[in-house]
This record gives C-alpha cells, structure tokens and sequence, in this order.
C-alpha cells in the first residue's frame, strides 16, 4: 500500500511543497502539495524528479585514507567517528581553534546548521566557520541589515499576488525561480507591469513589458537614476520618509549627480526607456522589487541591496502587502542558515559574537562559561581557503557542499585542501569535485531520509520528514556533527532527534529583530507550514514584518530604516586589450549547482545536456568562429574549454556561460577556474557576474552528425517527434513514444521549419496561458514569422499539455495547429 508523505523540494529556495508517494522504502513518484503557500501544488521539472536521485551515486559507507597517498578505504561508522574526534581534537591540541574550519551549505537542514554552528564558535571556539552562502546571499543579508536592521524579506510571495509593478533586476526567475515566476505571471495577466533589468536577455526578460538591457554593473547608477526622477516628479513618500527613515537628505544629494542624460551614458539604456519606468513605478501603488544572484555576486552587491531597500523606503513602498525590497534565495535552507548565523560572526536568532549581549545569551544557553564566545571578524569563504593555503588553518570539515566546483578561482581552493593536514567531506554523493580531496568521507543522508526542518525565500517553515531509510551507514548530517562532538569531549550534543534540536533552536528567538518561531514544534509542522514570526498563538501565515504595533518599527536603535547613498563604481576587474570580453556565469532551468544531484536525472540531462558559452554573433564572426565550435576562454585565473553557442542574448563583448558542469563532466569545463575571488568589502561575497576573458577557437565546427534536426530531410527518417516542455512533463512523453517507436525525440527549437518533412509528431506544453516554452521559443518564432514555410504537404499530429489554472492551457499547441 503506497504511503503519501508531505515534505518540501530540496532544491531552490522557493521552498516548493512537495507528496510523496512512497512504497517499500523507496519514493516511486513526487507530486505538488496543492496545499502548501509556496508552490500551491506546481512544481517544476527538478521538482517533479527530486525523489531519482537518491537511489544514484550513493556514498554509503565512511572512508578514510590512512595517508595522502594511500586511497580511500571503508570503515565502519563508529570507527569514522572515533578517528574524525580525535584528529580534530590532536590539531586543537596542537595548533588551536583557529586551526580549524568548516565549510557548511544551505542545503542542511535547520537543526543541522545549528549544531555545526554550536560545535564550531561555542565548543571548538573557532572563527573559521563559513557556508556556501557566503556565495549567493551574504549582500543580500549585509545590505537588508544596514537599511532595515535585520536580515530576511520584510514581506512575503502574497505580495506577488497583489502588486501592480515588479522590478525584476539581476534575477533570472524563469529559469532559477521558475514555480514563483508562473505567479508572478498570473498576476502580469491581471495588468500588473513587469520591468526586468539585466545584462543578459534571459528568458525572465523575455516576458517583460518592458526590458532594460543595461551594461554590467552599472545597477546602482539605475536605480540611483530612477528614484531621482521619481523624487522630481512629486512620487516620493514624504510623510513615510519623515517618519520612519533616517538620512534622507545625504541620499537626496547623492541623487544630484544622477540626471537622466548621466545615467542613461552609465548604463548604457535609452533615456526615453529609464523615464519609461520610473514613470510606471511613480504611478504604481504597489512596488515588489525581486533579486538574486545579478546583484548579490559583486563588489558592490551590499550597495546593490542597499540601493535597491533606498528606493522602497523613499516611496513607502514596503511594510505593506504588495509592495518590498525581496532578495530571493537560491537553496532551500539558505534562508535558515542565515536565521543560526552560520557563517562569519553569526549566533542563532540572528545574533552576532560581535555584539556582547548576544555573546552573553548564547553562553547561557549553551551552559558556557562566561567569554567562552570569542568576539571575532568574519574572514569570508574566499579568504578561509586562502588561509588553508598558507597552512593558517590545518583542518576543514566541508558538509553537503561541494567547494572545488563552486568556489570562485577555484585553483584556489584546490590549494588550500592540498596543504591542509585533514579535509573531512561529508556528502550523500561519492562522484563529486571534492571527494577526491577527502582524508576521511562520511556519508550523509538526503532530504527524504532524515528529519529536518527547511526555511525558504519567503521566511516559511516547511518539515522534511523522514520518508525512507537512508542507504548503508548513510546517517542525518546533524547526527554526525553531535556524534563527532561528543567524542570529543563536548557536552550537550547528545539528542535523541531532530525534533529536541529544534525546540533548543526555539529558545533563540530574538525579538529584537522579530525573529519568533516560539509557536512552532515539528508536531506543528507536520500539520502546516509556518512563516515566522510565529508566536504561540499566531496563525500559520503572518507575510509583513515590522509591523508588531500597527505602524512600521524597524529593529534599530532609532526604530527607523535607514539611507544609504551608494555611488555607481566600477567592478573589480575590467576588459582590456589582453582579456577584451566580459563573462558572466549562472544557471539553467533544468540543471542545478554542480549536478551532483541534477546530472543523474536523465530527464533533465536531456533538457539542459551540456555546457556551452553564450557569444554575440558579431564576436563570432571576428574570431571565425561557428556554432559548436570549441572555444577556449582565459581569465588571469585559468582556463576552459566550452561548445560556442551563437545567441542573441549576450550582448556584443560579453559571455555567458553556466556554472553546472565541472570535473566529473569532463576536462577544461569548469567556468569556476577563470572567475573572480575580489569580494564586496561588507559582505566578502566574491564577484562571480564579471571577470574579463580572452578568447581562442580552438577547433572547426564539428563534422560529425549534429544534435539536431536542422538537416532533416525526407529520407532521414521517415516519422520524426519534435518536443516543447517547460516543466518536463511532455519531453518525457516525447521520450517514451519515442522509445517505443525507436525513434529520437528532440526539442522544436532543435528543428527549422523549413527543413520539416515527412511525418512529424509535436508533444506541446504551453507555457503559463499558452505562449511557447522556452525550449520551442525560436522554433515558433520562426515558424510564426512573415515569409515562414507554408509547409503544405507536411503530416503532423499534436499532442497538447497544459496547467489547467490558465484558461489557454493548450494555448501554444492549438497556436501550432492553426499554424
């Protein structure tokens, strides 16, 4: 009898509700919980295929290696734990706590990044404790507390439902957010406008009403731009500033040096287009502005929040529903990883070493003596490996992370796990970039196979129980950490479950930031998801923060939100005439980080199946250089070797490429090598959205036969199957029919219209109310085109998918059949 277990997607920071359908011990299907606020039962393609993973790959047994030219050998679980205690317990001994790191992920569980967080500053008493969200979201979190005094949105996805503007700037959502993209679409179907910034004409600028293809990091002069127009025009909020702000006038002289003529040379933009959207945003009454990774991953990227929370402050645009300043996360706990403060000076409950009260709370709690928490400077994840290097830190426990793909100038890294005495790497994956680096391996239990509560965008708690067993001495990561620190020594690590972990956590709560989960219990949990701040008798749901007494107090001394006047300042590194271009690296919609998860899902790696970097057909042409063709790119970094794909997405000088496949892919394919380590001085997240490139074609267009079906002709095959799928759902029917007619099924945009011939078999998605998916968006482009093919003759038959929540829900297959 099949069982139906309710949990959440382990994979972005939507934070996405998931059931799953589980039967003898393994999960056999994954569906959208229609119940859960995130995802209101839509789920995208790795959503839907979350559960294939954890059969694949496993690493189910601990490893050790006796010496570093030794392999790696099993041992039994006890066994790890004893020899994992006492090498970090001899280099304690030897060279202090400073001697140790660890490296920690926003993919662990809440309850895990607590006890890592707990062993690392309050028993082992180290400064060296950092997360691989120090490379996503650490400006993010720096910027919201500089000018709003705490971190995390002030509001929540009910404000995609409600506003009548969006400022979708330096994110990606279509690809990377893509289940709270189709929200914030329903809502443009309503009449809301949609203004995305980017350098790059992503396929979330593809929807815009209007798009602002701006040059890189000039974001700040944009913003700094329109809110001087929108301040002439009368739109500010004068009564909100008054108020609830401080600094105002330092921020309105700033804005004298950013006239339309100015920032419109900055940018890059038509003047006319930046009036074109402060005018829309003055007339708005309710603003969202949504960010990520664009304005997170650079130098400036706390100014970039900064400038972002200016503007909302000055139109009172926030603390209020459908409107506020949302940095989106990109993991699914990354936001609970920032509430325990797991990387730099942080504490739970949004706390800091640096501030003595907060010492002095942890230590009660902790039942440490007095001064047990050292009042220490973040170093930053960069700096850490650097440290490792020069044989500062001799030891480095690195947990469901995989730094050696990930990391900016990754050579960099490699350098620091090569010097260090002891590297301990705990993962659910044998096959990843920074096993190999490992002297001892303990493997890990995934999301469907432990306990744990996760935390998304949005501030909402969601449970992942415990569905099926995890494989061999696979364990919860939690249980490691609490199992190692206990044998060495530490007291108050011994926990029966996750569940006493959380109700420690609860006792964190901090109101002088708001943070309040008091209310909630994993017996709670189990029933609903919960949005903090939830108090004992709030209600599941509780979307706007600083708002406890009717009117907005933010948690600084002065109760006010603060301006900060950022300049526009160039980035760290700029093209010359050695490195001419431009790179920015990113995501695809189908794959995720380093795919140690994502790449043993066949029907994504059928989706999104290889690297590539994106390059201006002008650039092309200058270095001869053809679709396909090999092409080395060279930072001062490194070096890599990646299939050129012609698009008109890049503008002329730059590149993108996406940061997914590495070592394990093949040789010269990781982006990583040639990127950035310079990090933005507040917040040390490093600038991974600009480094300056060379460029070489290094081989011909390949002559073998192509994947594709733009040579296809009447003898190729007589019967051919052409796919469009945004969520997966009818490439994998496509799939199947195709296998059972051995047949080769292949995405529309894969296709020319003017090549079609014979009998040709359309699987079509629609997406959102029945436009083209954006595997199938050139192939109908073209086809709709004046002067397209008539196509008379040709035999077809269409297969239609759709969401039944949008009237057109077959919309884009009845388009393709009247065509």
């Amino acid at each position: 009898m099949a069982e139906q277990v309710k949990s959440v997607c382990p994979y972005c920071g939507v934070g996405c509700g998931i059931v799953m359908q589980v039967e003898q011990g393994r999960v056999t299907k994954v569906s959208g919980d229609k119940s859960h606020p995130a995802n209101r039962g839509r789920l995208c393609t790795k959503g839907q295929s979350c559960h294939l993973p954890l059969s694949q790959g496993r690493l189910d047994s601990a490893y050790i290696r006796p010496a570093r030219a030794d392999g790696q050998q099993p041992l039994p679980a006890l066994a790890a734990v004893t020899q994992t205690a006492a090498r970090l317990r001899a280099i304690l001994d030897a060279h202090g706590p400073d001697a140790i790191s660890f490296y920690i992920s926003g993919q662990m569980s809440l309850e895990a990044q607590y006890l890592a967080n707990k062993l690392a500053k309050g028993f082992i008493r180290t400064r060296h404790i950092e997360a691989n969200s120090r490379l996503c979201m650490a400006s993010a979190a720096t910027g919201y507390k500089q000018s709003l005094g705490a971190d995390a949105p002030p509001g929540s996805y009910d404000d995609l439902d409600q506003a009548d503007t969006f400022l979708v700037i330096g994110a990606n959502m279509a690809d990377c957010h893509p289940i709270l993209f189709l929200r914030l679409l329903d809502r443009v179907k309503q009449g809301a406008k949609l203004i995305v910034v980017d350098p790059r004409r992503s396929a979330t600028a593809e929807k815009a009403d209007l798009f602002l293809q701006l040059k890189p990091g000039t974001d700040i002069a944009l913003i700094n731009g329109l809110l001087r127009l929108l301040h002439e025009a009368g739109q500010t909020d004068t009564a909100f500033i008054a108020a609830h702000t401080e600094g105002w006038e330092a921020m309105r002289k700033l804005l004298a040096d950013y006239g339309l003529a100015q920032v419109a040379a900055i940018t890059g933009l038509d003047a006319a287009d930046i009036a074109k959207a402060a005018a829309w945003i003055g007339r708005s009454k309710k603003l969202v502005s949504l960010w990520t990774m664009g304005l997170n991953q650079s130098v400036r990227g706390t100014w970039n929040s900064n400038a972002l929370c200016n503007l909302h402050l000055a139109l009172g645009a926030i603390c209020r529903p459908g409107a506020g300043p949302f940095s989106l996360t990109g993991q699914p706990n990354a936001m609970g990883g920032r509430e325990m403060g797991y990387m730099g000076p942080g504490l739970p409950g949004q706390r800091s070493t640096q501030n003595p009260a907060d010492r002095a709370f942890t230590e009660t709690l902790w039942t440490l003596p007095p001064g047990s928490l050292r009042d220490a400077p973040a170093s930053g994840a960069v700096a850490m490996f650097d440290a490792m290097a020069q044989g500062e830190i001799k030891a480095c426990w690195i947990i469901c992370t995989n730094p050696v793909a990930s990391m900016p100038a990754r050579g960099r890294t490699i350098d620091g796990l090569k010097a260090a005495e002891l590297v301990i790497v705990q993962d659910a994956f044998l096959d990843t970039e920074t096993a190999p680096y490992a002297d001892i391996l303990l493997p890990g239990a995934l999301w469907a196979e432990a306990d744990g509560v996760m935390v998304n965008s949005e501030r909402n708690m969601t449970l992942a129980p415990q569905a099926v067993p995890p494989p061999g001495a696979a364990m919860a990561d939690w249980r490691w950490i609490a199992q190692v620190a206990t044998a060495m020594g530490y007291p108050g690590f011994a926990y029966a479950n996750a569940a006493e972990i959380f109700e420690e956590i609860k006792r964190f709560s901090n109101p002088q930031t708001g943070y309040d989960i008091s209310g909630a219990s994993h017996a709670r949990l189990a029933d609903t998801p919960l949005q903090w701040p939830v108090g004992p008798h709030s209600g599941p749901r509780n979307p706007v923060r600083y708002m406890a007494s009717g009117t907005p107090v933010f948690p600084t001394v002065s109760g006010r939100a603060m301006f900060h006047p950022r300049p526009c300042l160039p980035p760290a590194e700029l093209p010359d005439a050695a490195f001419p271009f431009i790179l920015n690296t990113g995501r695809v919609q189908h794959q995720w980080h380093t795919l140690t998860k994502t790449g043993k899902v066949p029907a994504l790696n059928r989706l999104n199946p290889g690297p590539f970097v994106e390059i201006h057909a002008q650039d092309a042409a200058a270095l001869g250089l053809q679709e396909g063709d090999s092409l080395a790119l060279r930072s001062r970094r490194g070096r890599a070797v990646l299939p050129a794909l012609l698009s008109p997405r890049v503008q002329p000088g730059q590149l993108f490429a996406p940061f997914h496949w590495n070592d394990v892919f093949g040789d010269d394919l990781a982006i990583n090598q040639l990127t950035s380590p310079a990090v933005d001085a507040a917040s040390l997240q490093p600038e991974f959205k600009i480094c300056a490139m060379a460029l070489e074609r290094v081989a011909a267009v390949r002559q073998e036969v192509p994947e594709t079906l733009a040579g296809l002709a009447p003898e190729d095959a007589a019967v051919s199957i052409l796919y469009a799928s945004q969520t997966g759902t009818a490439a994998a029917q496509a799939q199947a029919a195709a296998q059972r007619l051995g047949l080769i099924a292949r995405p529309m945009n894969e296709a020319s219209p003017a090549t079609l011939a014979g009998t040709v078999l359309f699987f079509a998605a629609s997406f959102g109310d029945g436009e083209a998916p954006d595997n199938a968006a050139r192939f109908w482009q073209a086809l709709a085109a004046p002067g397209a093919p008539r196509l008379e003759g040709l035999r077809f038959g269409i297969l239609g998918f759709g969401d039944t929540a949008y009237a057109r829900f077959c919309g884009f297959a009845a388009a393709l059949e009247a065509r």
